[in-house]
């Protein structure tokens, strides 16, 4: 059974993975911690840099790892649709819905569209895709986040340095050539024989769920690389605003350096805030 429902199980994991992208933990852990809307304060987006500046970098590290769980437990409720033994599933893609998260995160239906940046979205979907992808980025973001002191900064280059140099490295997956075809099951054998070169790890679980479902399908890396390319491009959009105040030298930093003295009056404001939101 060939057509439009043979991809069934992309189509319900896309629109599963487009709801669970967004729900915007930002907007929950500051209203939550602190009782305001995290859009009309600081840089008025609803992501972790901005939950950073308003309730320090512990409930900014929370709330982008949630985000970054968003784009896993999509990849896994993919996988589960992959499991049934019926055509209608039987190439269900674990990547395609992970590109629809970002999308939920930027354009949220429960916040009438008006989202984050999916940076930590995406990080997510690295991080499935393959934990060296993951690895790189962070690697590139904590450098240039360090010699900045801007996230929005940190954020591009990381995406760029690792859509267009570090994932078109086709050994850093076990494999050292780029196949054509949407079912690379019978390319993915030689990697997955060896137990050190399971690197795409959610890939591997076709693998697993194979024996179940009774369907031999594993994605192709060129199909996961467009969709990471994808999300790149949605990432870089979304930091428009950014690139032009970083045009302009206008761009503020997010970690600024501090003297000995505004590091103490900032612990004070942090305890004295803290004091508040207790009474």
């Amino acid at each position: 059974m060939r057509g439009q429902m043979y991809y069934l199980g992309i189509i319900l994991a896309s629109i599963i993975g487009y709801f669970i992208g967004s729900i915007s933990w930002s907007i929950i852990v500051v209203k939550y911690v602190k009782g305001i809307d995290i859009r009309a304060v600081g840089s008025k987006n609803a992501g972790a840099t901005n939950t950073t500046r308003e309730l320090g970098k512990y409930w900014g590290f929370i709330v982008a790892l949630l985000d970054g769980c968003k784009s896993v437990v999509t990849a896994l409720i993919a996988m589960l649709f992959s499991m049934i033994p019926n055509d209608l599933f039987k190439e269900t893609s674990y990547f395609i819905p992970m590109l629809f998260v970002l999308i939920g995160h930027c354009y949220p239906i429960y916040y009438k569209f008006k989202g984050g940046k999916a940076v930590a979205s995406f990080m997510g979907f690295l991080f499935v895709a393959n934990p060296f992808y993951f690895g790189f980025f962070l690697l590139v973001w904590f450098v240039v986040v360090w010699k900045t002191r801007k996230v929005s900064i940190a954020s591009i280059v990381a995406a760029l340095a690792t859509c267009l140099i570090f994932i078109w490295l086709p050994w850093i997956n076990g494999i050292n050539s780029f196949s054509g075809g949407w079912n690379s099951w019978e390319q993915w054998q030689g990697v997955w024989s060896n137990p050190w070169l399971r690197f795409s790890w959610i890939n591997y679980l076709h693998q697993l769920t194979a024996p179940i479902s009774h369907h031999q399908f594993a994605e192709n890396i060129l199909a996961i690389n467009t969709m990471i390319l994808m999300g790149m491009t949605m990432l870089a959009y979304r930091h428009f605003p950014n690139i032009i105040r970083i045009k302009n030298h206008k761009e503020p930093k997010t970690f600024p350096t501090l003297t000995p003295e505004q590091k103490l009056e900032y612990k004070k404001h942090i305890k004295d805030r803290s004091k508040k939101q207790k009474k």
